[in-house]
């Protein structure tokens, strides 16, 4: 079988981090090869450097036999390499044939000397590009007012358009339903049959089973092995991601709740101290203005908050009332250009204050003692946020609400994006504080997710909460399927 790109021997080190060790893996035309590892396995590392963003300190690069060094991304996309990242980009205020097009925009000249857009040559473009992948929206609409999977979508024709031959997908499903994950396999399948080679980085383990033809599992920047389809599942690629057998994720509901911690007046919205509540609903259900509503942004509302009725204007009156907010998009929840240390203690800045200066001891012992506990890595307080993979930034946003010794709770898609390492210690970090006698409310696209770490779950349609399921009663998928529509 042909190979379309060879990765040999690939190494990359930033500072005294080896970030790739020796990296090998082979794509061919017509295969999905998947590659997957813990956050901090070198994944991101090795996209950046087939998508010539960073070049490597060793190996080489073949591109159907010929080896090949990408200096900057135009390079890599003029060689046929398309990338589409997690956080998918488009122009909002462009239409969606000028997204699709965008980098090969055609033009023509006014009076042979006045170039303008050839809108006829871009809306034919566009529109051949978008038949390949099955999807017809209106080539005029502002692709910022589409739903997030058909940005993608879009950012997946735009590769398209610029007639790639290997089509990298990082992190694809992340913020997709079930549905919506079909739709894109399709579109997958239906690539790979074209001939087109697609390497396919994913933390759900199961959709990688599904979707994959090969795959290559990294830990500490190193392979750790091969496998063709039918010769790996789930369970082996998280034995050969973390080198052990997880313990089961989800631990009993054995929990007496206490009283009221946090309720929404006239709806089911209510959370108890040592009760973890999910949120439940398909896209634009409005999971997330609800968190952000509890949390006084977004206009902020009315709450009762430990059995008192207080008005959320800020979210200053939230941290104040011993809350926390973990968004679902981390750059929100984050300063990336800090430090580890100054985004955990920027909440407690008047706590660590002394009369005339920051106590700096007590920062580095709450600092210190907090990245232990979260195992947050590289152990390394001065590292700039931006530099850490998902999963330890996700952690440095909990380390700052522990800090601020929040017992309150708000989480939106906690999980999202990150491997089953870090989930795990993510939802530990939850069952430990609903343990110390804390509340949470969270929200997640996954249904199994909520259901296991759930005492109650709220099922959203629209904005509104339209039914709540409690462990006792009728507390099943179905149940919460039927409640959701669909």
């Amino acid at each position: 079988m042909n190979e379309v790109l060879t990765v040999e021997a690939v190494s990359k080190r930033f500072g005294g981090t080896q970030a790739l060790a020796g990296v090998s893996l082979v794509l061919r035309p017509g295969r999905v090869h998947a590659v997957v590892g813990e956050n901090g396995a070198g994944k991101s590392t090795l996209i950046r450097i087939l998508g010539g963003i960073t070049a490597p300190d060793e190996g080489r690069i073949l591109l159907e036999g010929r080896p090949v060094a990408f200096g900057r991304p135009r390079e890599a996309a003029a060689a046929g390499l398309g990338v589409v990242s997690q956080d998918v980009r488009v122009v909002p205020r462009l239409s969606v044939a000028e997204n699709v097009m965008l980098g090969v925009l055609p033009m023509r000249r006014v009076l042979g000397v006045v170039p303008v857009l050839d809108r006829t040559t871009l809306r034919a473009g566009a529109q051949a590009v978008l038949d390949r992948l099955n999807f017809h929206p209106d080539l005029d609409a502002p692709a910022g007012d589409l739903p997030y999977s058909e940005r993608q979508l879009i950012a997946i024709a735009r590769a398209l358009s610029r007639n790639v031959r290997i089509l990298i997908l990082d992190e694809p499903t992340a913020a997709l339903e079930r549905r919506e994950v079909g739709r894109l396999f399709e579109t997958v399948r239906g690539l790979a049959a074209e001939g087109v080679a697609i390497l396919f980085v994913s933390h759900r383990l199961d959709e990688v089973v599904e979707i994959a033809d090969d795959c290559t599992v990294l830990r500490d920047g190193a392979v750790i092995a091969h496998a063709a389809r039918g010769a790996f599942d789930a369970e082996a690629l998280i034995r050969h991601m973390t080198g052990r057998d997880l313990e089961e994720l989800h631990r009993p509901h054995a929990r007496e709740f206490g009283p009221p911690a946090l309720e929404m007046p006239a709806s089911d919205l209510r959370a108890r101290a040592r009760e973890i509540v999910g949120l439940a609903g398909l896209l634009g259900a409005g999971t997330t203005p609800l968190l952000r509503r509890l949390f006084g942004a977004a206009g902020g509302g009315a709450v009762r908050r430990r059995g008192h009725e207080t008005t959320m204007r800020h979210p200053a009156d939230a941290i104040r009332a011993g809350m926390g907010l973990v968004p679902g998009e981390r750059a929100h929840g984050l300063v990336l250009g800090m430090s580890v240390r100054d985004n955990i203690v920027l909440p407690n800045l008047e706590r660590l204050a002394g009369r005339f200066r920051f106590d700096g001891p007590a920062i580095e012992r709450l600092v210190g003692r907090l990245m232990d506990e979260l195992d947050i890595r590289p152990r390394d307080p001065e590292r700039p946020v931006r530099e850490l993979s998902g999963g330890n930034q996700q952690k440095v946003i909990f380390a700052k609400w522990l800090a601020a010794e929040a017992d309150m709770l708000l989480l939106d898609e906690p999980t999202q994006g990150i491997d089953v390492g870090a989930k795990a210690q993510i939802h530990r970090l939850m069952h430990d504080l609903a343990g110390r006698g804390g509340a949470i409310v969270f929200a997640s696209s996954e249904l199994h997710e909520v259901m296991a770490m759930s005492d109650a779950v709220l099922a959203m349609r629209r904005g509104e909460i339209v039914a709540r399921l409690d462990r006792g009663g009728d507390y099943t998928e179905r149940a919460l399927r039927t409640a959701l529509g669909g």
